[in-house]
């Protein structure tokens, strides 16, 4: 089955506290928690750092989570628009946290697709000090062998822009099934999801993950239980979650 990874939130209207978070990670059984570092310049401790944009923290997701329930922080780089502002906020959300698994992003000034070419330099960079590294790029085979190249363990394609809930569009199938094809490492939709359907899709097409977020907090129902439905659309138990489309 298609690992299930997901964030909390996209937007600052999206308020989720720690004990949604850990909600959350009980409803999709994620093994990964994902800490968000865009206001890295404001914070002195690691354990400050959101996840998502309300109030829950590394530290207080963490501690309602306890370490019996197997869940990894990833240092989640989100919103950087350079390579330049990602590599230097990635160091420094290491140096806070210890933390050596990096869920890379360098997007474009509109923050809904992204930069191939500023995450693979920013990838190189970070590799280089010996991080593990997620990069996100839009559909193009070019830059997933740029990033396989690199010693990426994951590589995150985009099936539509962030927050589109599209799916995976014509434009982007024929890169997608090249990807696909390669099969080096460990691939992950991750960008326009819409709905359960979307992830039989990818799980279909030979995704080994997806990443959910826009999504959960679309349609009225409440993350909770939208992670439980796709997680159990997943495990064959219910006929998938209704598509919510964005126009």
């Amino acid at each position: 089955m298609i690992d299930l990874f997901h964030c909390f939130g996209a937007k600052p209207q999206h308020r989720v506290s720690a004990e949604l978070a850990v909600q959350m990670l009980d409803a999709s059984q994620c093994r990964y928690l994902a800490v968000n570092t865009h206001n890295i310049d404001t914070v002195r401790r690691g354990v400050d750092l959101p996840v998502g944009y309300a109030e829950a923290t590394l530290g207080s997701v963490t501690a309602l989570l306890g370490p019996s329930k197997g869940v990894t922080p990833v240092l989640n780089i989100n919103h950087p628009v350079t390579a330049e502002e990602a590599v230097t906020r990635a160091r420094r959300a290491v140096d806070l946290t210890g933390i050596q698994i990096i869920k890379l992003e360098v997007l474009d000034a509109s923050l809904k697709t992204s930069e191939n070419a500023g995450v693979v330099d920013a990838a190189k960079q970070l590799i280089g000090d010996g991080l593990e590294v997620w990069p996100l790029i839009s559909a193009d085979a070019q830059a997933y062998r740029a990033c396989v190249d690199l010693g990426t363990t994951m590589v995150r394609v985009m099936g539509s822009p962030i927050g589109a809930m599209k799916g995976i569009t014509s434009q982007a199938m024929p890169a997608v099934t090249e990807i696909l094809r390669g099969g080096e490492v460990p691939v992950m939709l991750d960008g326009g999801i819409g709905s359960a359907a979307d992830l039989i899709e990818a799980q279909d097409l030979g995704f080994q993950a997806a990443l959910v977020n826009s999504c959960l907090f679309a349609n009225g129902a409440g993350p909770v239980a939208v992670l439980a439905e796709m997680r159990a659309t997943l495990e064959g138990a219910v006929d998938p979650w209704p598509a919510v489309r964005m126009s």
